[in-house]
């Protein structure tokens, strides 16, 4: 009769009280943000903690390991981590701001200034080129360049270190165009209002030169005015930023991924273009001038898809967004568009051009 009741009370002697860890966290987190509203706390340093993502793992270790010991004493060392935790990242977070003991451990502790700077790059002896510009968090305006010879030049506001390479073999340059940051400044909600209307990057191309041009929106917003260049291909990452583009007639392949942006592109008048445009969760609209014929395939998933009906008749498929649409005239057009459609969770619209 005594073994069920040793065993029972040799468990309760074992219970282990829950852990303070959290609540404790919480609480700190609930604090700083009232002090923050109330305005008693400023210039908190976020990248600085952001790099002490490994300490915050072995708190939670540590953690685990203090909740094994039994009764009082597991729940007490649960809180003694607790506040470990907010007292190292506390510190951190508000006096980290050029901290030399910090700095002593190779954290950086000052968030990168905002600069800006004119590049340029001539197309002397240029026939040909390739361009690559990755736009980062900036704000982007392109555009053709109607009063300058060079092959690329602009204005751009950056974080961190800026990346202009360029290299001319033959009658071909290659332009890469872009910024690196180190630290978590990105996740800095400070650095989030960095770049103003000023700041944005201004960029203009020559329209003379055949250019094979790829473009990473990531999440910034861009306007891409690209209809007076002379583009072989064209590949854009949209990201999750938002972009309206303006595309130049010609012969050539285009190739669009959007994310969850939001994307117009106002399709151009003449010559033969081939568009393979990966849709995502974005919504995307093009604007089709009256003189150009077009053939849409179109896999709609569980996107939505809308057109102009009485330009448009369905030639394959059963369901609305999902098969080929093509224009009156599009088999026998000398001006043709091809478009590849392919959306997940996202809107594509089909509008005609006039009146925009």
């Amino acid at each position: 009769m005594s073994k069920p009741f040793e065993k029972n009370f040799g468990q309760g002697n074992r219970q282990r009280h829950n852990s303070m860890f959290g609540p404790i966290v919480l609480i700190a987190i609930g604090v700083y943000f009232l002090l923050n509203n109330l305005g008693y706390v400023s210039g908190v340093n976020w990248a600085a903690a952001l790099q002490l993502w490994p300490v915050a793992l072995i708190l939670l270790g540590a953690n685990v390991i203090a909740r094994q010991a039994p009764g009082f004493l597991g729940g007490f060392l649960s809180a003694l981590v607790g506040l470990l935790a907010v007292t190292i990242f506390g510190y951190v977070l508000l006096f980290g701001e050029d901290n030399p003991i910090l700095e002593r451990f190779g954290i950086s502790t000052s968030a990168p200034e905002t600069k800006t700077e004119q590049i340029e790059y001539a197309a002397e002896g240029v026939d040909a080129a390739v361009i690559n510009i990755d736009f980062g968090l900036s704000k982007a305006e392109v555009y053709a360049l109607n009063d300058s010879s060079n092959l690329i030049e602009g204005q751009v506001s950056y974080l961190g270190d800026l990346i202009f390479e360029t290299e001319l073999s033959d009658d071909t340059a290659v332009v890469t165009l872009g910024s690196q940051t180190s630290g978590g400044w990105f996740f800095n909600p400070s650095n989030w209002g960095r770049f103003t209307t000023g700041d944005q990057w201004q960029i203009g191309l020559n329209p003379d030169v055949d250019t094979d041009l790829t473009l990473d929106v990531s999440a910034g917003s861009v306007s891409l005015d690209l209809s007076e260049l002379t583009l072989n291909r064209l590949e854009i990452d949209g990201g999750a930023g938002s972009a309206e583009v303006w595309l130049p007639g010609g012969d050539y392949d285009i190739k669009y991924d959007v994310s969850a942006g939001s994307t117009k592109i106002t399709l151009p008048g003449y010559g033969r273009q081939s568009i393979e445009l990966d849709g995502g969760a974005g919504s995307l609209t093009f604007y089709l001038p009256p003189g150009m014929e077009a053939r849409l395939e179109v896999d709609g998933g569980a996107g939505s898809f809308r057109l102009n009906e009485n330009r448009f008749h369905q030639v394959s498929g059963d369901e609305k967004d999902e098969g080929v649409w093509e224009t009156a005239a599009y088999g026998d057009a000398t001006n043709q568009i091809d478009l590849f459609i392919d959306v997940s969770a996202g809107s594509v619209k089909i509008e005609d051009l006039q009146g925009r």
